[in-house]
C-alpha cells in the first residue's frame, strides 16, 4: 500500500516538473518571440511626415 502511494507521487513529482519545463521553455521562446517582433519594428525607418508633390 505504501509502495503504490510513493509511486503515486513519484509519478506526480515528476508530472509536475516536467509540466514546468514545458512552461519554462515556452515563456523562454515567448520572449525571444517579443524580441525579434521589437527588433523588427525598430529596424524599420518612421513613414515620412510630409509629402511633397514634386510633379506640380
Amino acid at each position: 500500500m505504501v509502495e503504490a502511494i510513493m509511486g503515486m507521487q513519484t509519478a506526480q513529482i515528476q508530472s509536475a516538473y516536467s509540466t514546468a519545463l514545458m512552461k519554462r521553455s515556452m515563456d523562454d521562446a515567448e520572449s525571444q518571440a517579443i524580441s525579434l517582433i521589437n527588433d523588427m519594428i525598430a529596424s524599420v525607418p518612421a513613414p515620412a511626415q510630409y509629402t511633397f508633390d514634386v510633379r506640380a
